[in-house]
């Protein structure tokens, strides 16, 4: 059994939503839980209500099946915002169906042996990991040419989005006087004073 024939069967096996709501849960009741250690209160209010926010919802998609019917109805159905023929619809629905087999053959678009939206949710979590060990500063950059070579962007591309990566962190530290040239394992003092 390869590779790609191994991951398509884990990936069938398990419901990527289950897991997205799951990490949403956790990150939600891990931001609540850290506004407690503020020194500022008026500044845990934003992460608290954020939180909140995104723990009751994903609380209630992930135990939607189990909601009386007028709750579930309100979680789970979508909602008709806009008013669409159902010729336009069913237009949509074939287009959609034709995208999703043209998927289930290709695993990537850029032709790697993962989804890239695998991929995509592993780096940013790599970033974030990254971010807290070295700083945001030092991470963007490598962020940036992870995910410009997994993509395959030109080096053009990568030689402008590199530097611009660091010129907007740069704004957050001198414009909003954010330490994000400092980590908590590597750079701890920080490097730009």
């Amino acid at each position: 059994m390869g590779f790609q024939s191994a991951y398509r069967e884990v990936v069938s096996r398990i419901n990527l939503e289950y897991v997205l709501l799951l990490l949403m849960v956790g990150s939600s009741t891990y931001m609540i839980w850290e506004s407690y250690n503020f020194s500022i209160s008026a500044a845990a209010t934003f992460p608290r209500l954020t939180g909140g926010f995104v723990l009751i919802g994903s609380l209630l998609l992930l135990f939607r099946s189990y909601l009386p019917e007028p709750l579930y109805s309100f979680v789970a159905e979508s909602a008709d915002l806009l008013d669409v023929e159902d010729e336009e619809l069913s237009d949509v629905e074939d287009e959609d169906a034709r995208e999703a087999s043209d998927e289930a053959t290709d695993i990537s678009t850029v032709g790697r042996p993962i989804h890239d939206s695998v991929f995509t949710g592993a780096s940013a979590l790599g970033y974030g990991i990254l971010s807290y060990a070295i700083g945001i500063m030092w991470a963007s950059p490598i962020f940036v040419l992870v995910y410009g070579l997994w993509f395959k962007l030109s080096w053009k591309s990568l030689l402008v989005l590199i530097p611009l990566s660091l010129l907007i962190c740069f704004g957050f530290y001198e414009a909003l006087n954010l330490r994000v040239d400092r980590g908590n394992f590597i750079f701890t003092e920080g490097v730009l004073q």
